[in-house]
């Protein structure tokens, strides 16, 4: 268990022994009413997880330990076995999705079928009203073994959470994440796994500067041209001298060791478009707002895969496997973990652990 990311939640610690990640909420799942207004019907309450034939059939079979997708019958008739009884959604973590979409509940990027700004405080109260933060619920299967040629598996829960849980689900930008957890104490031998499902919000939308905040078309356009002219202004006398002094602070990246200025990025911590978004041209062109990294560890940076404390150790989210955080030489557990000299950072450092990062650092700290 050594090697296993591990996550707290309740003040309990576990190891991270597998996850499917990135389940993209399909249209077909959506709850009816935040359908967007090209589709059409109810949607079902039944969840796409994978194929469960071949390379992936064993991958999904071995991660849920159930390896009789779609072919359970009794007496000629479809029967719905239970795939797991140890599954639970995290009230923490729908309270943090909603916060995170709110935006977009309240403004819609998107073209709904209706106004889902309505339903936004109704789901609220739901979850305020759940009284402890793991929320159990058992998953079955409901795989169609005789018309599903593609092999596709579903899961279905009867239990209420099940419900809540959909209703929250936005399209395109949502998905869901399963962690598979043990228990860090006790006899882990004979410990059965849980399973954490987690809702989460595409990071390109929840770090989205959205438009329709801005009152009227008219305010929108000037609004826009406003911060391209900004952004050209400040491209035209700064990006030069803030990529320059960046490095200068910095000259290598924390994680390669490379030096050569061609490969390195100065990344912002506190985005770009935020800043300029702000009126804040100061901190876009600041160098203590950014960082040197190599092209993969910018995305990892940049997208909220990766963050840092105060005092620059690094903390690494969830959203990946330990098979990639191997290939990325990063041992989230490592006691001496890689840092950086954060030096006057503080302020941008709080600002991406709270916005960009895209777990919640008091479940890995």
């Amino acid at each position: 268990m050594q090697n296993f990311q591990k996550i707290n939640i309740e003040d309990k610690e576990y190891f991270i022994i597998d996850s499917i990640q990135n389940l993209r909420a399909e249209d077909s799942f959506i709850y009816r009413k935040n359908k967007l207004k090209m589709f059409k019907g109810n949607g079902e309450s039944r969840k796409y997880v994978g194929s469960y034939l071949g390379a992936s059939g064993e991958r999904l079979s071995d991660f849920f330990e159930y390896s009789n997708w779609g072919k359970a019958q009794e007496d000629g008739k479809r029967i719905y076995p239970t795939i797991q009884q140890n599954c639970f959604f995290s009230k923490s973590n729908l309270l943090k999705y909603l916060y995170d979409s709110r935006i977009e509940y309240q403004k819609q990027e998107q073209i709904y079928n209706l106004d889902i700004s309505d339903f936004y405080n109704s789901n609220l109260e739901s979850i305020n009203a759940i009284e402890k933060d793991k929320i159990f619920f058992s998953i079955y299967d409901v795989s169609d073994f005789t018309d599903n040629q593609l092999s596709r598996g579903y899961i279905r829960s009867d239990d209420a959470i099940w419900d809540l849980w959909r209703k929250l689900v936005l399209p395109k930008i949502s998905y869901l994440s399963i962690l598979k957890l043990i228990p860090i104490v006790g006899n882990k031998e004979n410990q059965k796994p849980l399973f954490y499902f987690r809702i989460l919000l595409d990071y390109q939308f929840r770090s989205i500067v959205h438009p329709k905040l801005i009152a009227t078309t008219a305010e929108i356009e000037i609004e826009a041209k406003v911060i391209r002219e900004t952004t050209k202004a400040i491209s035209r006398k700064g990006a030069y001298e803030y990529r320059k002094k960046v490095l200068e602070h910095m000259p290598q990246c924390p994680f390669t060791k490379i030096t050569e200025v061609e490969l390195l990025i100065a990344s912002h911590i506190k985005p770009y478009s935020i800043c300029i978004k702000e009126g804040r041209e100061d901190q876009a062109l600041d160098y203590l707002n950014g960082l040197a990294f190599t092209p993969t560890y910018d995305k990892l940076f940049d997208q909220g895969y990766i963050t840092f404390k105060n005092n620059g150790e690094l903390i690494c989210g969830t959203l990946l496997s330990s098979y990639t955080w191997e290939r990325l030489n990063i041992n989230p557990n490592a006691i001496n973990k890689m840092r950086i000299y954060p030096e006057d950072r503080e302020e941008y450092l709080e600002y991406h652990r709270q916005y960009v990062f895209q777990d919640d650092i008091s479940d890995l700290t």
